[in-house]
C-alpha cells in the first residue's frame, strides 16, 4: 500500500520500535504523527529522523497513554492540528518492577499498556478517514500467550501484584481488543481494519528503563552477559512486523504478525500464533464492557 500523503500516528515513537517504524514511514512520504509522553525526547528524535530523511513530514504532539485525561487532550489537539488519520499505530509500552497506578488507580500496565490504547483508539475513531481504506494496528507482545484476566480484580487491588502477570494481563487484554475490534469493525460496515503485531524478544528500552534487565537483578545480569546477544532483535529489525501490518497490501483484519523464527523471538515477519483466548468472543465482549466501564470511553457497542 503506497502511504504518500496518509497521516500515520504511532504512540510511543521516540524510541526502540516507534522510532524505527518512524524513520521507516518518513522515507515512504507518509505524515506522520509522533504522539509521546517527553516532547523534549520526541523533538531529540524528530530531528535525528530529519537529518536522515530531510524531507519526511513529521509532527509531534504530547500525551500519556497512561492518563485519560490526557489521551483527551491529545484528542482535541488532534483535532485542531491534524484533522484526520489514515492510520492509529498503538505501540507505546510500559514493564515496570514495581506496583504502580494512575491517577484513576489503574494499575499501570493495565492503563498504558491496554485501556490509554482502547480509548485512544475510541476517541480516534470519528478522525478516520472516510474516503480510503484504513487501519489501527496493536502492538502485542508474547506475553499475551501467558495472560489471564481477573474480571473480579483487574486492577490488583486484592491480589498479591506480580509484575510479569500484570504486564502478560496487559497484553492478552490488547490482542483480545485487537479481534473483538475487527468484529465490531465488521458489523459496523467501517472500511477500517484493525490487525496485531509483536515484535519478538526486542532490545528496546522497555525493559532496562524499569529495571526488568538492569544488571541489579539476577535476570538481569544473567540477560546481558548470555541471553542478549542470542536472542534479542536489534530495535531495526523488531519493529519490521508493525511496518509490515502498517503498510503491507496482503493484509487482512485480525491478522497477527510477528518473527517467525524460533518461538517467534526473531527472524523474518509473517503470521504469529495468537492465545486461543485473545479469539474468544464471550471474553473479547466482557472485556470490552469492562473496559468502557473502566475508561468511560464507549464506541462501537451493542454489537
Amino acid at each position: 500500500m503506497s502511504l504518500s500523503n496518509k497521516t500515520v500516528v504511532i504512540t510511543g515513537a521516540n524510541s526502540g520500535i516507534g522510532y524505527e517504524a518512524t524513520l521507516k514511514l518518513a522515507a515512504t512520504g507518509a505524515r506522520v504523527l509522533m504522539a509521546c509522553r517527553s516532547m523534549d525526547k520526541a523533538e531529540k528524535a524528530r530531528s535525528t529522523i530529519l537529518s536522515q530523511v530531510p524531507k519526511g513530514k513529521i509532527d509531534i504532539l504530547p500525551v500519556d497513554v497512561s492518563e485519560l485525561s490526557s489521551v483527551e487532550d491529545f484528542v482535541k489537539s488532534f483535532a485542531e492540528q491534524i484533522g484526520e488519520l489514515d492510520i492509529l499505530v498503538n505501540n507505546a509500552g510500559i514493564v515496570t518492577p514495581m506496583l504502580s497506578r494512575n491517577s484513576m488507580g489503574h494499575e499501570l500496565h493495565l492503563a498504558t499498556n491496554y485501556l490509554g490504547p482502547f480509548a485512544l483508539t475510541g476517541r480516534l475513531l470519528p478522525y478516520f478517514n472516510k474516503r480510503a481504506p484504513t487501519r489501527i494496528i496493536n502492538i502485542g507482545s508474547l506475553a499475551h500467550r501467558f495472560g489471564k484476566f481477573d474480571f473480579e480484580d483487574p486492577n490488583w487491588d486484592k491480589t498479591k501484584f506480580n509484575h510479569w502477570k500484570a504486564y502478560a494481563r496487559s497484553k492478552i487484554a490488547t490482542a483480545s481488543f485487537t479481534m473483538e475490534l475487527h468484529r465490531r469493525l465488521q458489523k459496523n460496515g467501517a472500511d477500517i481494519i484493525s490487525l496485531g503485531a509483536h515484535p519478538g524478544f526486542a532490545a528496546t528500552d522497555v525493559g532496562t528503563k524499569t529495571g526488568a534487565t538492569t544488571p541489579k537483578t539476577a535476570f538481569g545480569k544473567w540477560y546481558q552477559g548470555k541471553l542478549e546477544s542470542w536472542i534479542v532483535a536489534l530495535p531495526v529489525h523488531a519493529a519490521e512486523p508493525m511496518v509490515h501490518a502498517i503498510s503491507a497490501d496482503d493484509v487482512v483484519g485480525g491478522d497477527y504478525y510477528g518473527p517467525t523464527g524460533l518461538f517467534e523471538i526473531k527472524g523474518k515477519t509473517g503470521k504469529a500464533r495468537m492465545n486461543p483466548l485473545a479469539s474468544d468472543i464471550e471474553f473479547g465482549r466482557r472485556l470490552w464492557a469492562t473496559s468502557e466501564s473502566l475508561t468511560g470511553v464507549r464506541f462501537l457497542s451493542g454489537l
